[in-house]
């Protein structure tokens, strides 16, 4: 199998850290998403990554069901068979996946639209859902280390992201983030160098 992934991305290294995690049998690929590849578009008509090609050519995109598809095929603990414990572990993938959504189109904003069109009450919007998800998220962190489950595999690419494209403008107050991600690298080496500030 083939995954498409694309430099800093935190979807692609969700969906990284958990072939990794899961010793699935992927190949990772870097592809072009900003100026949509031939490759990508072939794969996913959104021309968005991460996407996961079978070895019969079938095509899984976005990350949340890229590691269902996973878990199940590796038989994988990412996500519980409980209920309630399910609910949960869903329930923390949203939230990161929603700091990664807001941080992204921040940096889409700012990178994109030229200068005298870039909208500054968007980017606080923007800004405020990040500020928000990281404070719910120091209040609900995942397991980071042999329990980790789909929801720690987000947080670990949120986290990650914001210290790649906002170093020293969302620390201030949340050192529990920053020493979870330490001890989750520490847990976990063989995945540190798929995390996003390792790639940039």
């Amino acid at each position: 199998m083939k995954l498409l992934v694309s430099g800093p991305s935190p979807y692609a290294a969700k969906a990284a850290l958990a072939a990794r995690a899961l010793a699935a049998d992927v190949t990772l690929v870097d592809v072009d998403a900003t100026n949509q590849s031939p490759e990508l578009l072939a794969a996913n008509p959104l021309g968005k990554i991460p996407c996961l090609v079978l070895d019969d050519g079938f095509t899984i995109y976005d990350s949340r069901a890229i590691l269902r598809y996973l878990n199940r095929l590796m038989d994988g603990a990412l996500f519980p068979t409980d209920h309630d414990a399910l609910t949960a572990v869903e329930h923390s993938e949203s939230l990161c996946d929603g700091i990664c959504d807001a941080s992204v189109a921040y940096i889409y904003e700012m990178r994109f639209r030229p200068e005298e069109k870039v909208h500054t009450p968007w980017l606080e919007r923007q800004m405020g859902k990040v500020n928000r998800g990281l404070d719910t998220l120091m209040q609900n962190l995942p397991p980071h280390g042999s329990d980790m489950h789909a929801g720690s595999l987000g947080c670990a690419a949120a986290i990650s992201y914001m210290k790649l494209r906002f170093d020293g403008r969302w620390e201030e107050g949340r050192t529990a983030l920053i020493d979870w991600l330490n001890a989750f690298e520490e847990a976990h080496p063989d995945l540190a160098a798929l995390l996003p500030h390792r790639q940039a």
